[in-house]
Parts: structure tokens; sequence; C-alpha cells
């Protein structure tokens, strides 16, 4: 499990040291105040591979065609004050067990390929020819990656007029990312949902459903078209899930990663989109209780008092020792991002005598 991070020149962090995390973690600050940013860090840590690069740059709904007209702009926005001639570094130590665990990614921007990637590599070999063929000024993305010192992997990804290249894809599992306004294809959903269903999970999917709408009895996926969910009600109709509404969408997205997961994290963005508040506390129930179960580690951001405190308040009652509060804000001194950690008891004495806790 992740105890904490350290992150050098990534996006808006210059020099950030966070501390104390837990098995479940939310985060909070002002608008602007790293809290996405942070994400993508933990992101980058715990799956430093190329596919996690071309997922973020969709994410973020960076123009594919900015891209192919100037590939040396390609990777700008990763780095903070767009400085590419310093590196990226973030540092993760994780506990396995009884023992200490680190891992360094770095990122680094160069106009060439490292002569070691065309060592029997097909693939490689294959994009070098479509890079020539069409005569194309290039700018590589390289990630390097060291765990306790040694045992270090590289990967690269590739701008150019002929838009983002790389190898190493064949991962298929999703990134374990949610964003902030992401709605999942029916596609996607249906084929989550069926390996949910495949490994005896998917009564947690029902479960979850009847937090929002208790008249959900439910959930099948048909073939017809495409692949689409849809949700049994009380009264016996089945509607697709896309006639829900965008907080269906989203916790199913969210519940889906969390029983799929193969990484053992899972990102969080602005978690109480979509989510009424006089639902926040059972839906930090199911997240604290599948977290333990599932052996999870979750990381999420929020705006929302009403989630501050229902993570607070069920935290307390009854999962103590397994949740705190990451609170993102500037240093007045150096205006440098820091993050407080707070546990539960703290954070709930904060809430209660009107203190700060959202970067205030």
């Amino acid at each position: 499990m992740l105890e904490d991070i350290e992150i050098e020149n990534f996006r808006c962090f210059q020099k950030t040291k966070i501390s104390g995390f837990n098995r479940v973690n939310l985060i909070g600050g002002k608008n602007n105040a790293g809290k996405t940013a942070l994400l993508e860090a933990l992101l980058l840590n715990n799956c430093p591979k190329p596919r996690t690069i071309i997922e973020l740059k969709r994410i973020r709904k960076e123009p594919s065609e900015v891209v192919k007209a100037m590939p040396e702009r390609a990777w700008d926005y990763f780095f903070f004050d767009l400085n590419k001639k310093e590196t990226i570094k973030i540092t993760g130590t994780s506990t396995n067990n009884t023992s200490k665990i680190s891992k360094v990614v770095e990122l680094f921007v160069t106009n060439f390929l490292p002569p070691d990637l065309f060592e029997d590599n097909k693939e490689a070999k294959t994009v070098l020819d479509i890079i020539s063929k069409n005569d194309s000024m290039i700018s590589v993305l390289q990630i390097r990656v060291t765990e306790d010192k040694e045992n270090t992997s590289k990967y690269s990804v590739i701008a150019s007029s002929n838009g983002i290249l790389s190898f190493n894809l064949r991962d298929s599992n999703p990134v374990p990312i949610i964003p902030s306004f992401t709605i999942i294809s029916n596609k996607d959903l249906t084929e989550e949902y069926d390996k949910a269903r495949l490994n005896e999970k998917d009564d947690e999917i029902i479960k979850v459903f009847q937090i929002l709408d208790p008249s959900i009895t439910g959930v099948e996926s048909f073939y017809i078209g495409e692949p689409t969910l849809y949700l049994r009600k009380d009264d016996k109709r089945r509607l697709p899930l896309s006639l829900f509404g965008d907080a269906i969408n989203r916790v199913a997205a969210i519940m889906l990663q969390l029983i799929n997961n193969e990484y053992k994290i899972l990102l969080i963005d602005e978690i109480e989109n979509g989510i009424h508040y006089t639902n926040h506390r059972d839906f930090w129930e199911t997240l604290f209780r599948l977290s333990l179960e599932l052996d999870i580690q979750i990381f999420a951001t929020t705006h929302s008092l009403e989630m501050i405190k229902a993570f607070a308040d069920i935290g307390l009652e009854n999962y103590e020792g397994s949740g705190t509060y990451v609170e993102l804000a500037p240093n007045k001194r150096t205006n440098s991002i820091i993050g407080i950690d707070r546990d539960l008891s703290t954070l709930k004495y904060a809430l209660e005598h009107g203190k700060g806790v959202r970067g205030d």
C-alpha cells in the first residue's frame, strides 16, 4: 500500500511530498490546488506505461491535431511551467508486509529514439519505418522506472506528424482512473459487468444502484446491436442504464473499476459528481468495505463539504484507522503546493469546530 509520494517538475508541482496515505484517501482543496494533478501523479507512479500517457492525454481532451502539427509541443502540459529541460520525477514509497518498497518514475523528452529500443523489437522497427517514410519530426517522451534502486524498465512514447505512436500497449485492463466528467460507453460498461458477473461479484453492483434508486431489483446485459446494460425495476420493466441519468452511469463505472481492478489502486476525480448528498454515507460505507475486502487503495478528490463530512463519519463509525484526508493548499511563504494529511479523528474535530479543510 502506498504511504507517501514525492513529485518533482510535474504539472503544478515543482517539488512536493505528501505523506500519511491510508487504505481510503480523500483529497480536498480549492480550484486549481492540484487535486487532479495529484491523481495523475499517483497514476503514473502506479502504472508507468505508454498506455497511461495516451489515456491521460485523452482524458484531458488534448487535441490530436495539435500533436500532428507541432510534435515538439506534445508533452508540454506534463511539465511544471512547461519546463522540459528538467526531468519529471515521481517517487512512491509503499509497504509490503513488513518491508518498504521505493519506486521512482522519471519522464524526460528527447528528439531521438533510444538505440536499445530496436534490439529484437519488431514493433519499434515498424514505427521507425512509418516515421521515416513520412519524414516526420519526432518528440519522444521517455519513461524510466526504477524499483528499490535496481530493476530498471524503460518505455518510449513518440509524438510525430502521424500522431502518438508507441508499443507495449497490450494490457487490456482499464487504466484505474475515473475522470470527473467521463461517461463510459455501453460496450465497455457491459463488458466490465459481465466480467464482474463471471467472478460472482455482480450483487455488489445491484446493492450500490439501490443506494441511488431503491426500486432497482436487477441488472442484465444484452447484445442487441451493441452490448447494453439494462436495469430491472420493481414493476418488472427493463430499461437501458443510460436512461437512469449520469449518477447511475458514473457509479457503475466506479464500482466496476473497483470490483474488476487488477492494479490494486483506484483514482476517482470529483467523487461527489451526480451523487445526492443524502446518499454520501451509504456510498462511503460501500467504498470502505470493498477497499478492505478486495485489498484496493482508493484516492478520491472532492469539492463537497457534505462528502467530506460523510467520509469522516463513516470512517470513524466503522473503519477507524483506514482513512486519511489530504488538504492541498499553497504554502504562503513559497507559494508551492503542500499536502496536509489528517487522520479521521483530526478531520472530524476540524469539521465540528468550523476550521477550514478545503484549502481555506
